[in-house]
């Protein structure tokens, strides 16, 4: 009977507890959210990028993508190029797009192993992670395209075999075909496009708007 009289008060202190942690995990984000507005200005201008910076954001010798590529091709024994490396890319894709999609409430880039270790990231850090695991798995035909309007959309494209696919980062998305094609069916709609890769920067379409 003592027992049963017990439970009660174990589970309201347990609801207390948590209930406090709650309040305590409130207080810190309340705390995070004004550092990043009085703080703004200077954190998004630290992290504007050349273009020399955004090419190097495509890093498949980081350690994080290398584990990651490791993973992929261990499923294949031995991983070779032109026979694996489509099925391989898809598994790519499905490793980044199983990260949660988030959107930073700043301007602020997150690196590899930023994304795998909160295993979130906005559309542009999951393409930068794609297109650097894919490059990792010996494809350097391999861009990041970037189509601005009054939002942005972002992709990775890459050919294989004279063919070109194209993948969304955030969805179970992909496409093949000539890459203007494709470019235009995904991104057509867009003013500005341009792809990079840790190589290349180039400007697809350029907004006629004055």
């Amino acid at each position: 009977m003592a027992t049963d009289e017990f439970k009660p008060v174990v589970k309201e202190q347990e609801f207390v507890e948590r209930r406090n942690e709650l309040n305590i995990l409130n207080d810190k984000i309340k705390l995070l959210e004004l550092i990043i507005d009085r703080y703004r200005s200077t954190i998004e201008q630290s992290e504007t990028k050349t273009i020399a910076d955004i090419k190097a954001l495509i890093n498949p010798s980081d350690e994080t993508v290398k584990r990651i590529v490791s993973e992929i091709t261990e499923e294949f024994k031995p991983y070779i190029y032109e026979q694996n490396f489509l099925a391989a890319s898809k598994k790519a894709h499905e490793y980044v797009r199983k990260i949660r999609t988030i959107k930073t409430p700043i301007d602020f880039w997150l690196m590899p192993k930023d994304v795998v270790k909160l295993r979130a990231g906005d559309p542009m850090d999951k393409a930068v992670l794609l297109c650097s695991i894919l490059m990792g798995l010996d494809n350097y035909d391999v861009f990041v395209i970037v189509g601005v309007n009054d939002g942005t959309k972002v992709v990775v494209t890459f050919k294989h075999n004279e063919i070109w696919y194209l993948m969304d980062p955030i969805s179970n998305g992909m496409i093949s075909g000539k890459k203007e094609d494709i470019i235009e069916q995904w991104l057509g709609d867009e003013d500005n496009i341009y792809e990079f890769n840790n190589v290349h920067y180039n400007q697809i379409k350029e907004s006629e708007r004055e």
